[in-house]
């Protein structure tokens, strides 16, 4: 989906890069089993990758104030690792049979191990929160934990809803996405000892960044190349989950119908999946959903405008101007 590696390089490589390596090795030695399946599944996670972007958001949210490496590189791989028991369980509900251009826990062990391994990650990110990190962020985690949980749910009930709203999509991935991005932020930020006033800031910016990081993947759906995203376009509403381009073209009066029919098919033949991001493309969903995007995104760099101008800011920045760049 996207080369991980030169973002860090090219995005904060000189803040922090150091450090984020230093996370990835602090992942790689916990996330190890003595049960060798649950050992393998590990080791697969770990080498697949990711972003590692909310772990780059607790510590350049830690710049603002006494940052101290040692303190949050531990919260930082625990975030990562709870975002990735997330991305497991997401799997196992969506029947996903490939992440990031590698097969699913489910896909090479099974759902039962994969809800296994989701459950060892989630247990292990814990253990490492409540040796680093203060009580009252472990009560703002479980909080975040019970809203990704509900958005998920809210995702699995509105399957194949062609009535399904613009508020309640934005509602949904603010719980699913935008939340664990803003707690990042918060808990960098918070333990760095930072201003009330910038961990509000910091805060709200992890959030809205969120909100646009997730419509500008949902965009993929419709935009992305197969060969990048490891997933075929169309995927999502396939499986009945429909995201804001096409909640926007299901608004539409003059592509409304001819949507819902194709749709309400039993079976998508190729070029029923074709002529659906055609129509999303002709009824304005992308532009609407960009705009959306970039609206958010421009939130975002209001957020930390009040907060001193150093290198952190500027990585962030450049991390809002990057995500700006893939919407166009």
């Amino acid at each position: 989906m996207r080369d991980d590696k030169k973002q860090v390089n090219g995005s904060y490589g000189d803040i922090i890069g150091e450090d984020i390596a230093r996370v990835e090795q602090y992942i790689r030695s916990n996330l190890v089993s003595k049960q060798k399946i649950l050992e393998s599944a590990l080791k697969e996670l770990v080498e697949a990758g990711g972003k590692r972007l909310r772990p780059a958001l607790v510590l350049l949210s830690g710049k603002f104030g006494k940052y101290q490496a040692k303190k949050l590189i531990p919260m930082a791989a625990a975030i990562e690792i709870l975002h990735t028991a997330t991305l497991v369980h997401d799997d196992i509900i969506d029947e996903a049979k490939t992440r990031r251009g590698m097969p699913t826990v489910q896909t090479r062990w099974g759902k039962d191990i994969a809800v296994f391994t989701g459950d060892f990650l989630f247990t292990k990110a814990f253990l490492l929160l409540t040796s680093s990190t203060a009580f009252e962020n472990l009560q703002r985690l479980s909080r975040v934990i019970k809203a990704i949980c509900e958005g998920e749910v809210e995702q699995y009930q509105y399957r194949y809803d062609k009535n399904v709203t613009v508020r309640q999509y934005l509602k949904r991935i603010g719980r699913k996405t935008a939340l664990l991005f803003a707690l990042s932020c918060f808990i960098g930020a918070h333990e760095s000892g930072c201003s009330r006033d910038a961990i509000r800031s910091l805060g709200k910016f992890g959030f809205n960044f969120g909100m646009a990081f997730q419509i500008t993947d949902d965009l993929l759906d419709f935009t992305g190349d197969p060969a990048k995203t490891g997933k075929p376009v169309g995927r999502d509403f396939v499986q009945g989950v429909y995201t804001l381009p096409l909640i926007y073209t299901l608004n539409s009066p003059d592509f409304r119908d001819e949507t819902a029919i194709l749709l309400d098919k039993q079976g998508y033949e190729p070029a029923d999946v074709d002529r659906i991001v055609e129509l999303v493309h002709l009824s304005g969903g992308i532009d609407y959903s960009r705009r959306l995007a970039s609206r958010y995104l421009k939130r975002a760099i209001t957020c930390i405008q009040t907060l001193p101008p150093n290198p952190a800011r500027t990585a962030l920045e450049d991390l809002v101007k990057g995500l700006m760049d893939r919407n166009h």
